[in-house]
């Protein structure tokens, strides 16, 4: 058998040979790359300075620490990095310099950037890749805010996500409060994570900072005095929630939390890094407002702290941390009594798609995502991802799926969890074939609708035999909860039958039936209706939604459907307003107005028809559907921010003085 170290060795001494050359071909390409099944952690000792001028930098050196966890010798690795004017690195091991073996001569060596070990690393034995680093920074005078998840040379490992721990020292110029993906050790002054996805760093110029510990865990946030109060808020309702969460699940998966400014207005928040989470809109906080926006969006953001941040996605569309990560939102909030209907709400952007006839199949190829035309990110993945997890908590029963939710936060804390590993994992625990349900919710756009059709109650004995019949009426078939409640204020809860279109359930009781409750806890996002069939042209034009520009072909293909639902044509009415076609736009709305006997569709689509008539000159016509419209008035308003309408009484109001005149 040949030495391979001493082919390596060869190897090597010919990339020096042939770099330090004008040649520009590269000696071998990266074939010899590979990633182990399980991707190994490293431990990073970062010395870093940042300088905020108009013309600054991060520059530092570092210390990483790899060990070889595979079964298997490895001879590359890369770093997720780039060389050019803007960036700069050097690698050594033992001090000897590793040079780049990307083949590429252009001015900018994007990443990764491939590196050959001067001998392989044997399976067990630890590595340390001496680091010094550049980047350039972009910071004008009058900036105040600075954050990057990128700002250091990290090793790449074909994008998979992982942990790495790490130690961290950052000087920063004075007058900015930080945040880091680490608590800080004030005797060694270094901020220290035993596992981050992604160790970010931010931070605020002038800005307040306030400090909380609850249960171990170090929470601080960082506000402009304006969004000092909404921020302050924030820390209250995170420290409440890492206490729920503990006491639920047992343990927070980190010893800080950070929470920081996101953007202007109050559109919710997102994970900015690893313990760092953005809250928009901070600065919007009214004196003696509710405070349930702020409970809200904070208990979402620290439910991606457990699924999201400590537990890895591997997938895309990346649904199911997601998903989990609402669950705990949604179980906070419900349990404080904060938004008693947080679970039906997270559900609500769903079932509007399906009203709209939208392929919401969750496990789709990213090409496909990307020509979609609805909002995919808040109707299938933040609002189908978690209904899938409602609707299997209903399945399993709470005391299972409580047991698997806590059991893959202990064993994936710091590993990829995918959701065709969850379903296994759930089969595994639970003893019980799911495939009936994951490739009904997560690989096809089936729906449920179930209703009741009939109920009876009859005197047997010295109590009553009830009957209750419930049809399936939609597509998926799924056992739903029906709960029998008595005239003596006992209830019982059965399920149907999934395999069965039409089910008998029958209840003994002392009183008479009282009333039948379909899904009582509400867990499953169901529609009350069927929607009517379409045809498969019908189907295909509506699957992924539509442009403003193209509606005159959606309509020409849908009208003559017979489609119940109103989304469908307020939408195309919106697009032909667009267009210039108002009589088109015209017969839409009055479609939507026909279909809605009340609420705030028939007010606004009413409204619509009036601002129509006055854009085509018919006055009269127009005053009498502002009139009419006035009188399915809901107290609420539609608002079209691209359009600068908000279509409430007093713009009601204000036409039937003013004529409307769009200004485009």
């Amino acid at each position: 058998m040949r030495d391979q170290s001493g082919v390596l060795a060869i190897r090597l001494l010919l990339v020096l040979l042939l770099l330090g050359s004008s040649s520009s071909l590269p000696l071998f390409g990266q074939d010899g790359y590979w990633v182990p099944a399980d991707t190994p952690k490293s431990h990073y000792i970062i010395d870093a300075r940042l300088d905020l001028s108009p013309k600054g930098a991060i520059e530092g050196k570092e210390t990483i620490v790899l060990k070889n966890t595979s079964r298997l010798p490895t001879s590359l690795v890369a770093l997720d990095w780039s060389m050019g004017p803007a960036s700069s690195i050097s690698v050594a091991v033992s001090g000897n310099p590793l040079l780049p073996l990307n083949p590429e001569t252009k001015p900018v060596l994007s990443s990764p950037i491939f590196y050959l070990l001067p001998e392989p690393l044997a399976p067990g034995k630890k590595l340390k890749l001496e680091v010094t680093f550049r980047k350039a920074v972009e910071f004008s005078a009058e900036g105040t805010e600075f954050g990057d998840t990128s700002w250091f040379p990290r090793l790449w490992w074909d994008g998979l996500p992982l942990h790495d721990s790490f130690s961290v020292k950052l000087d920063i110029p004075a007058g900015f409060a930080m945040a880091a993906s680490g608590r800080l050790n004030t005797k060694t002054g270094r901020y220290e994570n035993k596992g981050a996805g992604t160790f970010g760093i931010y931070l605020g110029k002038g800005m307040k900072t306030e400090s909380r510990e609850s249960e171990g865990v170090l929470i601080t946030t960082l506000a402009t005095d304006k969004g000092a109060k909404a921020a302050s808020a924030c820390l209250d309702t995170a420290v409440d929630v890492i206490k729920f969460c503990k006491e639920w699940l047992g343990f927070y998966p980190f010893p800080f939390l950070n929470i920081i400014p996101g953007g202007s207005g109050r559109w919710g928040g997102g994970p900015f890094a690893t313990g760092i989470v953005a809250i928009h809109g901070l600065e919007t906080f009214k004196e003696g407002e509710p405070l349930v926006w702020w409970q809200h969006i904070t208990s979402h953001e620290i439910g991606h702290e457990y699924w999201g941040e400590w537990v890895l996605d591997p997938d895309d569309p990346a649904w199911l941390w997601i998903g989990m990560g609402i669950f705990i939102d949604t179980e906070y909030m419900m349990a404080r009594n904060f938004d008693p209907k947080r679970r039906v709400e997270w559900m609500g952007n769903y079932l509007n798609g399906l009203g709209m006839y939208y392929d919401m199949t969750v496990d789709i190829p990213p090409a496909r995502v990307k020509k979609i035309h609805y909002d995919h990110n808040n109707t299938v993945v933040h609002s189908k991802g978690p209904s899938i997890m409602f609707a299997l908590d209903s399945v399993l029963g709470r005391p299972e799926f409580e047991k698997i939710f806590k059991r893959c936060l202990r064993e994936f804390g710091g590993r990829s969890l995918g959701w065709k590993d969850f379903q296994r994992f759930c089969e595994k625990e639970s003893g019980r074939d799911l495939a009936w349900f994951f490739d009904q919710w997560v690989r096809s756009n089936v729906y449920l609708c179930y209703k009741i059709e009939a109920k009876d109650s009859i005197k047997e004995g010295d109590g009553y035999l009830s009957t209750i019949k419930v049809s399936k009426l939609g597509t998926m078939r799924m056992p739903i909860p029906v709960k029998a409640v008595f005239e003596d204020g006992s209830e019982t809860v059965q399920s149907t039958d999934r395999l069965m279109d039409v089910n008998v359930l029958t209840f003994k009781s002392k009183a008479k039936l009282k009333e039948a409750i379909l899904d009582p806890e509400k867990k499953l996002a169901m529609l009350d209706n069927p929607l009517t069939p379409i045809s498969s042209e019908a189907a295909e034009v509506l699957a992924l939604g539509w442009e403003g520009k193209d509606s005159p072909i959606v309509y020409k293909t849908v009208k003559d459907e017979g489609i119940q639902k109103g989304d469908v044509w307020y939408r195309l009415g919106m697009g032909f307003y667009e267009l210039g076609q108002y009589p088109e736009s015209f017969d839409c709305f009055e479609k939507v107005s026909s279909l809605q006997r009340e609420g705030l569709e028939k007010f606004a689509a009413l409204g619509w028809m009036g601002l129509l008539k006055d854009l085509m000159g018919k006055r009269p016509e127009a005053l009498r559907y502002y009139q009419e419209a006035l009188k399915f008035d809901t107290g609420e308003s539609m608002r079209h921010e691209q359009f600068r309408i908000q279509m409430d009484k007093k713009w009601l109001e204000d036409r039937l003085k003013k004529p409307f005149i769009w200004k485009k």
